[in-house]
């Protein structure tokens, strides 16, 4: 009986990888200061969340989005990602649309203090955060 009840656990374990270092740094709730070619935005609806195995759920206060980007190091990649798709008044389907660029453009985190940045290839800031008390 003791066998088969560590085979159980062994199983719902199965796949389960400890989170990295980076995922760990990047876990917890964050407010969106700035996002590329965006000027002013209403930041009180607008949150990224990151659980600490590394999913994420985000919005800048509409449409939800969700999954779980590739983070390598510092090198942070978001891919498929699960979205609602209600229609945004303007302004906000502009800065949402802007937002998820931005997302996709990410190639690189940096974490200093409680702001965290994600840049683009060639270095340049294209979010902003600052981590939520």
């Amino acid at each position: 009986m003791r066998a088969s009840a560590s085979l159980a656990l062994s199983i719902a374990f199965f796949g389960l990888a400890p989170a990295s270092a980076a995922e760990n740094a990047l876990s917890g709730k964050w407010r969106i200061e700035r996002i590329a070619e965006v000027g002013a935005f209403d930041a009180s609806k607008a949150s990224f969340d990151i659980l600490p195995d590394g999913r994420m759920a985000t919005t800048v206060g509409c449409n939800r989005i969700a999954g779980k980007p590739k983070i390598d190091g510092e090198a942070i990649a978001f891919g498929a990602m699960a979205m609602t798709k209600m229609a945004c008044p303007p302004p906000l389907d502009d800065i949402e649309a802007k937002y998820g660029t931005a997302l996709e453009a990410a190639r690189t985190f940096h974490i200093a203090g409680d702001e965290l940045t994600f840049a683009d290839g060639k270095g340049d800031a294209v979010l902003v955060f600052r981590r939520a008390e």
